[in-house]
């Protein structure tokens, strides 16, 4: 059977997870968000990548360099 969740369970638990986070000490590493240099990371292999269509192979993807 599947699980449903609502919204408010979902921020239960993050707020939980949170306050957790501070008793163990751990808070200070938890940032809230990627740093610039993966964000970086990842437009630049979106940029390289690039997805086609094929008659004879379907949808095939290419690195460009």
């Amino acid at each position: 059977m599947k699980n449903a969740y609502s919204l408010d369970t979902l921020a239960d638990f993050v707020k939980e997870e949170d306050s957790e986070l501070e008793k163990v000490g751990l808070k200070s590493f938890h940032s809230g968000g990627p740093s610039e240099f993966t964000i970086q990371k990842i437009l630049g292999f979106s940029k390289q990548l690039s997805v086609r269509k094929s008659n004879t192979l379907g949808t095939y993807e290419q690195n460009l360099n």
